[in-house]
């Protein structure tokens, strides 16, 4: 009889190991995922996991009930739901993380990234990277509040004015010892959502920041061959797309699936989805505006 402790020592050496697919996030994008629109994405499954856009935790800590409507419409989709907040209360924000961990959620992320002056002003989102003490302070105690086996990220951009500043801010988050993964947007703050050169010089810069962090790539990513080429490149764990998502809507699946329909048909059945899920009628000609731009017959034959 062959002795089985071989057999398994032989086997274990033999097998090869595969890599993890990469992790294909569409962005949380505020004011977009209202929830008609996250209707339709469950409907047509365009997504394997959802973020949601940032809940704002401001001077108090809100009811479960209120956690629970919130999360209501991407847990309807059946994929794992991580969910997004934002603020200046390191232990409110603590409080209010444990809260989702315990309504089910897979992951909680902290938005160091938002660049809405409207949010800015007050130190949140974006703002936050001008005050590095009062990131490490959240995240502290974020990862005190939620314990060690919970799964903590924080999206982030380059920088608040310029991207030396991630020089800075990148060391401070991975000697917090506090983050399981960095989503990193390559623009700074101050640069909006311009077009501006050098993605690909930031990204690498993030990397060797981060060495051994899981790091999500974000944006400008319209393409999987694009996404597929930065993630090997970067020795990233995935991408996050966003507006790009919003002129392909089966993009985000068409990682997996090479046979999702191709842009046109794509959009053709996702604003079908829009409609049927009762989308009202401003949401409605701003995502059609989206998805065949504003110079598009189609969106045109919408307007009054």
């Amino acid at each position: 009889m062959p002795d089985v402790r071989n057999l398994k020592s032989s086997s274990a050496t033999t097998e090869k190991t595969s890599a993890p697919p990469p992790e294909i996030w569409p962005g949380p994008m505020e004011g977009v995922a209202v929830a008609p629109f996250v209707e339709a994405v469950n409907a047509l499954g365009l997504v394997s996991r959802w973020m949601t856009p940032f809940f704002r935790v401001s001077d108090r800590r809100p009811k479960l009930r209120k956690l629970k409507e919130f999360l209501a419409p991407f847990a309807a989709g059946n994929v794992p739901l991580h969910a997004q907040i934002m603020g200046t209360d390191p232990e409110l924000l603590g409080s209010v993380a444990a809260d989702f961990l315990s309504l089910g959620v897979a992951s909680v992320d902290l938005n160091f990234g938002c660049p809405s002056k409207r949010v800015t002003g007050g130190d949140a989102g974006g703002g936050a990277l001008r005050r590095p003490q009062l990131m490490r302070e959240i995240l502290s105690a974020v990862r005190r509040a939620v314990g060690e086996q919970a799964v903590l990220s924080v999206k982030l951009r380059a920088g608040y004015s310029a991207p030396e500043e991630m020089d800075v801010l990148l060391p401070l988050i991975a000697e917090t010892g506090a983050v399981n993964q960095v989503f990193f947007h390559y623009r700074t703050v101050a640069e909006g959502y311009m077009p501006v050169p050098g993605r690909e010089e930031r990204f690498r810069q993030a990397r060797k920041l981060l060495p051994g962090m899981p790091m999500i790539l974000n944006g400008d990513i319209s393409s999987v061959e694009e996404g597929n080429d930065l993630i090997r490149r970067f020795h990233a764990a995935g991408v996050m797309i966003a507006r790009p998502w919003m002129r392909d809507p089966y993009l985000l699946r068409r990682f997996s699936d090479p046979a999702a329909p191709d842009p046109e048909e794509g959009r053709k059945r996702f604003f079908s989805a829009l409609e049927k899920a009762g989308i009202n009628r401003g949401a409605k000609l701003e995502l059609a505006r989206m998805l065949w731009g504003a110079d598009s017959p189609r969106f045109r034959s919408l307007l009054p």
